[in-house]
């Protein structure tokens, strides 16, 4: 088999990153504590895309015998999950819980410029021996086979959002498409958007409402529980928050890997949509969003402001 080698690569992408491909590339020593093999990375890829807010962004990475899971997040307001179970790849093997930083925006780069990008089925490998040690990648297409890594970074566990803590007051199952479709729609009009769920009455007939309005006027868009895109509505009571559609769009974006969302509503207006994503193998990977509410980013906002102030 031909071997490429990619060296050089983080040139390509800037040689201010911390992590750096190339010189890590077969620098690995020592027995692997992890191993995750796929014979799709285009999966892998396109997951973490979903997970990718902002260039540069950096993840937190946590890998034990059940997956990886990687963790984003923009200030305190958007926290964004991605969970790679182990059933996923064609071989797992993990010893002991590790957990470290990784720019996502490089990580991303260096499976794309092995090959990940062509249109073939493409195997990948990864491999870590613990820390100290790069993250190693390699990929399998056809004959040509390329390898190159990424040194992980240090980085602090991301901010608790206390989900668990928050009690989900209503729950809805619902196809991506529609929603998809109808929040784009709501973009257009205006900054905020206005999410209801009201219990029906008779029980059965909850209604998911969205609604949002600015200068060119407003707009509603209405889920009945009784339409075909609905697959699920607990409503208990009705909640109605405000969401910024500058907080909502990498959720939007993602909605179209998915088959369907599930979304729940907090006490305190917390909002975490949980997509389901389905390979070609029809194995279910969750990727979770929580966005705090309009009222919950402007506390923060104003606390922020004070703590500055006082600094002065």
């Amino acid at each position: 088999k031909m071997a490429s080698t990619i060296s050089g690569a983080a040139m390509a992408s800037g040689a201010s990153h911390a992590s750096t491909l190339g010189s890590v590339a077969g620098s690995q020593s020592g027995p692997s504590v992890v191993i995750a093999k796929t014979d799709n990375a285009h999966s892998v890829v396109n997951i973490l895309t979903a997970i990718h807010l902002k260039k540069d962004i950096e993840a937190y990475c946590v890998v034990d015998k059940n997956g990886f899971r990687f963790t984003v997040q923009k200030s305190n307001c958007l926290q964004a999950n991605v969970y790679l179970k182990k059933d996923l790849f064609t071989r797992f093997e993990c010893e002991g819980h590790h957990q470290f930083g990784l720019n996502l925006t490089l990580f991303l780069e260096c499976l794309n410029m092995l090959g990940s990008s062509s249109g073939n089925q493409i195997a990948l490998s990864i491999s870590y021996a613990g820390e100290g040690h790069p993250i190693l990648l390699q990929m399998v297409d056809g004959d040509v086979y390329s390898s190159g890594g990424i040194h992980p970074l240090e980085k602090e566990e991301p901010a608790d959002f206390c989900w668990e803590d928050c009690k989900a007051i209503n729950r809805v199952i619902i196809r991506s498409v529609p929603i998809k479709d109808a929040l784009q729609e709501l973009d257009w009009w205006g900054q905020k958007l206005q999410l209801r769920m009201v219990p029906g009455r008779p029980r059965g007939h909850q209604v998911l409402k969205m609604n949002t309005k600015g200068m060119h006027g407003a707009c509603e868009v209405e889920f009945p529980s009784t339409c075909d895109a609905i697959s699920e509505f607990d409503c208990s009571q009705e909640t109605m928050q405000e969401y910024r559609f500058s907080l909502l769009q990498p959720l939007i974006k993602a909605l179209s890997l998915a088959d369907k969302v599930c979304i729940r509503s907090g006490q305190g207006g917390m909002l975490q949509a949980q997509l389901m994503i389905k390979d070609e193998s029809r194995i279910t990977t969750f990727v979770e969003f929580l966005i705090c509410a309009d009222a919950m980013v402007e506390e923060e906002d104003t606390q922020f402001g004070a703590s500055a102030m006082q600094d002065d």
